[in-house]
């Protein structure tokens, strides 16, 4: 394993609070937020060959909120570009994080523009659009009209479903919206995450972005897949040991389909979504 930084400062520690439903909110931290190893991400080490070949990088925007980092994470997607590498951004909107909010809405909107393909949850759709639940659901092609370098954008929304919207230059714009399973929440806490791990899972199946953006079948079933990833780590704690296994996501995948006819949906699918 190489391109790992390694520093004195303590790895970040995260204290969640979750309420009845499973669902958490990020409280604190154990020390000042700028005391933790993540925030000196260091830009003259990156491993530069493996980010401008790679297909898609993939990064938060927790990072965006400590400059020496947020510089490094910058870079990082210039080069991305330069090698032909998509960049796909799972928005973080977690204020404990940031000491001035209108500074980061700044931030954190300037960094959207530069990428390929966002995920976006309810809250983070309120916070940086004001735009609400009902409208980004019925018609994510609003969302996406916010981000005119993307070519995806995907909203995710939890128990309300997720839906998307893809621009192709081969097949114009593809859109849907996917409802969610109907599982048992233990806890919700890296649901959004393993819902990003599935979806790109089927986008590099489908031989990247461009070609998944030209597929209205292989789009939606790339959604469907990622909810049935973010649907499972719900059922268990833990952020990580929550996380499922490729075995037990296609199963329920599998199931899905079964379970309904597919192709009725026409641009829509059964799956599960996560924020």
């Amino acid at each position: 394993m190489h391109g790992i930084q390694r520093r004195d400062e303590p790895t970040r520690d995260v204290y969640v609070v979750q309420d009845e439903k499973g669902d958490r909110e990020f409280a604190g931290f154990g020390l000042p937020s700028d005391k933790y190893c993540d925030c000196y991400l260091d830009s003259s080490v990156m491993p530069v060959d493996d980010i401008k070949s790679a297909a898609i990088m993939v990064t938060g925007t927790l990072a965006l909120a400590q400059p020496k980092t947020r510089e490094t994470i910058e870079k990082a997607v210039q080069l991305a570009h330069e090698g032909g590498c998509k960049v796909l951004v799972d928005v973080n909107w977690r204020p404990v994080f940031w000491n001035d909010h209108a500074e980061a809405k700044r931030i954190i909107s300037d960094y959207l523009q530069k990428v390929d393909l966002l995920k976006v949850s309810d809250a983070d759709l309120e916070w940086l659009l004001d735009m609400d639940l009902k409208t980004a659901l019925l018609n994510p092609c609003k969302v996406a009209e916010a981000f005119p370098r993307a070519q995806g954008v995907l909203v995710t929304a939890g128990e309300e479903g997720a839906a998307y919207c893809f621009k192709s230059n081969a097949k114009g714009e593809s859109s849907g919206f996917i409802p969610c399973y109907n599982v048992k929440v233990e806890e919700t806490t890296g649901a959004g995450d393993a819902f990003t791990a599935g979806f790109i899972y089927k986008l590099l199946q489908a031989g990247g972005l461009d070609a998944l953006a030209a597929d209205a079948t292989k789009l939606k079933e790339a959604v469907a897949f990622g909810s049935a990833a973010g649907a499972l780590t719900c059922t268990r704690k833990g952020a990580i040991d929550g996380q499922p296994s490729l075995d037990e996501v296609m199963q329920l995948y599998d199931s899905a389909q079964k379970q309904a006819n597919w192709e009725q949906y026409g641009n829509m699918g059964v799956g599960a979504s996560s924020a």
